[in-house]
């Protein structure tokens, strides 16, 4: 059978370079049941010390100082051809011409987005529960489908798939309520977000800034996945979706983490 080339993958070089050759990163766990349970993924141990702590104040001042960045990557991850300048004229209130209209649109709306989460964390009002994630998610897809900031089911059709994601949302909820460590928390959350897909677009993104106040709030940096890095981002979300299991998606996003700092 014929793998189909994945859309954001650079080359076969570029993964290879970058793919660990040991797994003495991970360690396997006895609970595997109850994660799929709880969360729609399992995972083995991923060593979240390389994520290294600040305090809330600091964390959220770079995270300000860096919007235009995280939302340039953002975008450039979902296929948007934005350069960062121009991202960084756009947010400026310029506008950029020779780019396609959506382009333009889902850059406003990352920003948009990204913006109500620094309020949100800054005030003090980010919250792990649907109501902040719809609203991201409002923002986020707005553009892209009618039924923003609802879950599949919720809105033009209505179907009892519905309960059966806010009944997943409600487990998620309480086993990262259950972790101790927040760095776990926010990779835990992203991965089971991404994978159960709650929304009708822009699950990937909606996870990632959920996942942003999570980190921010707990004195952690927002994680940020190069656009250099798209091939293993990739394979990370296509064994993720293949197989329930986000160690490599975990482990990637550690990566990314510890890389910059």
């Amino acid at each position: 059978m014929v793998t189909k080339q994945p859309r954001w993958a650079p080359d076969p070089e570029t993964y290879a370079a970058r793919k660990s050759a040991t797994s003495d990163i991970y360690r396997e766990v006895a609970d595997r049941e109850d994660q799929v349970r709880d969360t729609g993924v399992w995972w083995t141990e991923v060593d979240t010390a390389r994520m290294l702590p600040s305090d809330t104040e600091s964390a959220w001042r770079r995270f300000r100082a860096s919007l235009p960045e995280l939302v340039w990557n953002a975008a450039r991850l979902e296929g948007n051809s934005f350069t960062l300048a121009e991202v960084r004229t756009l947010l400026a209130g310029v506008t950029v011409g020779g780019h396609l209209s959506g382009d333009e649109a889902q850059v406003l709306a990352l920003s948009e987005a990204y913006g109500t989460l620094r309020d949100l964390v800054g005030y003090g009002r980010f919250h792990i529960d649907k109501s902040t994630s719809d609203r991201l998610n409002r923002i986020v897809a707005r553009y892209e489908t009618p039924d923003a900031g609802r879950f599949r089911g919720e809105g033009t059709l209505r179907r009892n798939s519905s309960e059966q994601l806010r009944a997943r949302f409600a487990t998620l909820q309480e086993r990262v309520a259950e972790t101790d460590d927040p760095r776990l928390q926010a990779l835990v959350y992203f991965c089971s977000a991404a994978r159960t897909q709650f929304y009708a677009g822009a699950n990937k993104r909606t996870a990632l800034l959920m996942t942003t106040g999570i980190l921010l709030s707990n004195g952690f940096d927002a994680i940020t996945v190069p656009h250099s890095r798209r091939l293993e981002l990739d394979h990370a979300l296509e064994t993720l979706d293949t197989t329930d299991e986000a160690t490599e998606l975990m482990a990637l996003m550690v990566d990314c983490a510890a890389s910059e700092g």
